[in-house]
């Protein structure tokens, strides 16, 4: 079973798509450049072209990632309750945030958190406003693997 700590959590739900970011880069600097040569010899149609192609190539390139991007902010947001939980938690048995981790990265019901050495099950109200702790007891030790980083 993954647990994974707090800084785990916060580092990855920051972490940006460089991917998108280096694609639209590239794309944007074509454009750029095409633009340029396009302005520069008016009477050459096949930098028009590549103009042309070039904006359908990252209006093509934005509309794929359009959903990765959206399934990225529901991903985000699911994890910043789960780090405002831990960070209540953290509190509430005055635990150091270090200490702290967590096997899910979104709030579920039953998830575990772990605080010092002490394991506890989560449950939640229906609309995930208020939680109450119960402390828990993992069958195998062995098994627990924690992810710092």
């Amino acid at each position: 079973m993954n647990f994974y700590s707090y800084q785990y959590l916060v580092d990855h739900n920051n972490e940006p798509n460089f991917l998108f970011i280096i694609g639209i880069i590239i794309l944007a600097v074509a454009i750029f450049v095409t633009a340029f040569l396009y302005f520069r010899n008016r009477s050459d149609n096949k930098y028009r072209d590549l103009l042309i192609i070039f904006a359908f190539g990252i209006v093509l390139f934005v509309g794929i990632n359009y959903n990765n991007y959206e399934q990225q902010l529901d991903i985000s947001n699911k994890t910043s309750q789960t780090l405002d939980l831990m960070a209540s938690v953290a509190k509430e048995k005055k635990v150091s945030k270090k200490k702290l981790y967590s096997n899910n990265s979104s709030l579920t019901e039953g998830m575990l958190i772990k605080a010092g050495k002490n394991i506890y099950r989560v449950s939640f109200d229906n609309n995930l406003s208020s939680y109450t702790l119960t402390k828990a007891s993992i069958i195998s030790s062995q098994k627990i693997n924690l992810i710092k980083k």
